[in-house]
């Protein structure tokens, strides 16, 4: 997915300044700031996933969180869902990716022990541009006559004011209390440069509050020249907080600095075959005795 993308961002060590006044801040900052039963929206899959600030909320315990995934997530999602972090998930697709099923979403759905939100994925962006643009609902086409309406009772149909022959969709808008993503760049002003591919402006402009872990800071005109490559370019207007966190998306991959970290995905993998060895995983991750 990657690919040229990936090429143009080479990985450099940061020695920028910012000033304490910014919106830069550390990981602990963050965390204190996404409450127990926030509605927490987030990006990413075996690429691009937030991972750093992941694992500050399974460090801090956070509990009842209610997930929301933007886009086919991955372990972002299967590691809070395992950590018992999530009591309620809306989703379009959480799987590993080549490595297979996501085992802790699938054991904790099947319990019940997990409530699941199921999207296609127009609903959820759409739901998520509603709430960015501040309206209670939005038509979305193609969900009449599948089982979406039955499984989700607050999809509702609705007669198109236009057409009294039609009947439309509408799913309700999705405005998440905390969004947080990973990127690739922030400037010392704040603006932040993210994977083009992912859906973390809308997120950021969704969101009461968002939270970027980033791999490098640099001067606004470095920014720009970057940006001028392509990406999704994010104002501090959006953002509530920013942390400098090379490698932040580690184990999966982030294009022009990291591959996937297979052997720290093989692991994790092992450790989810059951319930019990995903128990000790987190207490090692508790402890500081894993870093990813």
């Amino acid at each position: 997915m990657g690919g040229d993308w990936g090429a143009r961002y080479p990985r450099r060590r940061s020695d920028r300044k910012v000033s304490k006044a910014s919106r830069f801040i550390t990981i602990e900052e963050a965390v204190a700031r996404i409450p127990d039963g926030a509605q927490l929206a987030v990006s990413g899959n075996m690429e691009m996933s937030p991972m750093a600030l992941i694992r500050g909320l399974v460090r801090a315990e956070r509990r009842g969180l209610r997930l929301v995934c933007a886009g086919a997530a991955a372990v972002n999602a299967d590691l809070l869902i395992g950590a018992g972090a999530v009591s309620e998930v809306e989703f379009s697709q959480i799987s590993m990716g080549e490595y297979g099923f996501a085992p802790n979403f699938r054991r904790k759905f099947e319990q019940g022990a997990v409530v699941g939100l199921e999207h296609a994925c127009p609903t959820l962006t759409a739901a998520l541009g509603a709430g960015a643009a501040g309206i209670p609902f939005v038509p979305v086409r193609g969900l009449i006559g599948t089982d979406y309406m039955a499984i989700r009772p607050d999809f509702r149909a609705i007669t198109n004011p236009y057409d009294p022959s039609e009947r439309v969709a509408v799913v309700p808008a999705i405005r998440p209390d905390v969004a947080i993503f990973h990127g690739f760049l922030a400037d010392t002003d704040g603006h932040v440069l993210t994977h083009p591919a992912q859906n973390n402006r809308l997120l950021a402009q969704a969101a009461r509050q968002t939270f970027v872990t980033v791999e490098d800071i640099v001067s606004p005109d470095e920014l720009r020249c970057e940006a001028g490559k392509g990406g999704a370019l994010i104002p501090p207007l959006f953002l509530s907080g920013i942390v400098h966190a090379p490698g932040g998306a580690l184990p999966t991959s982030c294009p022009g600095y990291y591959e996937a970290d297979d052997e720290a995905v093989l692991v994790y993998m092992q450790a989810s075959a059951s319930e019990e060895a995903f128990i000790a995983y987190v207490r090692r991750l508790l402890v500081g005795e894993l870093v990813q």
